[in-house]
């Protein structure tokens, strides 16, 4: 009896079900697969509603789009634009004003701690370094 199919895996082929494998367990390489209908569109319709377009607009790449479902997408994204421009200055006016409000309480703070030690008779002497040497 030979040893027909017993050391299968140590042939000098690497063959297709071999290549198939360890392609799905690297996850590189080349996968196929069919499409479903509802992965592609139609060929009448516009590319943002995905309904069959009234009043066609073409790019010049080919893509297919309606007039008016352009016009509102414009539309809505100007306003979402202002509304977030909006948003952005009342944020950095918030901002500033609170900056103001801090560098005007570090102010006041100075302003007490000088009116403290300019009120008392007798005043505490800070050491200078420059004296110690």
């Amino acid at each position: 009896m030979t040893r027909h199919a017993r050391n299968c895996t140590a042939g000098a082929v690497y063959t297709y079900h071999e290549k198939k494998k360890d392609a799905a367990s690297s996850g590189f390489g080349t996968s196929s697969r069919r499409l479903g209908k509802d992965s592609v569109k139609s060929f009448d319709c516009c590319s943002l509603t995905l309904q069959p377009c009234h009043n066609p607009v073409i790019t010049k790449d080919g893509y297919l789009f309606d007039k008016e479902a352009i016009l509102t997408y414009i539309i809505t994204k100007k306003k979402e634009h202002t509304r977030k421009m909006k948003e952005y200055e009342r944020q950095l006016k918030q901002d500033e004003e609170e900056q103001n409000e801090k560098l005007n309480a570090e102010n006041k703070k100075k302003l007490d701690k000088f009116i403290s030690t300019e009120k008392n008779i007798i005043s505490t002497k800070v050491p200078n370094p420059a004296d110690e040497i």
